[in-house]
């Protein structure tokens, strides 16, 4: 707790939330034993991380993709998106947005349970 904290009345050290960074972390990224497949985060800068990740999921591995470094570039990110899109379909894999700024793309046979949009007031169930 920092000076003006503890004088403007700041937070507490006592909370019920837990520090999710500390309790996730983890000793690196060895693993022991080696694993059939990997999730793995590519952050998408330019056309050769796109190339990346598909040559994740040609590995069958599960990628989060970090769409924020190409936010400024709407028209190449959207661009990039349609490529992995296209590709995911083709073989079979799923493409599907977790947040504003991160997707999933997943390999060949594994499937994203996507939730539908809740009806609206008034609206039929048919």
């Amino acid at each position: 707790m920092g000076l003006f904290d503890k004088i403007l009345g700041g937070k507490s050290e006592e909370s019920d939330v837990p520090d999710l960074e500390e309790l996730m972390q983890s000793e690196g990224d060895v693993v022991s034993p080696p694993a059939d497949f990997y999730v793995k985060r590519v952050d998408l800068r330019n056309e050769g991380d796109g190339e990346l990740a598909l040559n994740e999921l040609a590995s069958k591995n599960i990628i989060i993709l970090n769409v924020v470094p190409l936010s400024k570039q709407p028209k190449r990110l959207k661009e990039i998106l349609a490529r992995l899109k296209m590709h995911t379909g083709k073989i079979n894999g799923d493409i599907a947005l977790l947040s504003h700024d991160t997707i999933i793309l997943t390999p060949t046979n594994v499937k994203i349970v996507k939730s539908k949009p809740k009806p609206k007031r008034g609206d039929s169930l048919s």
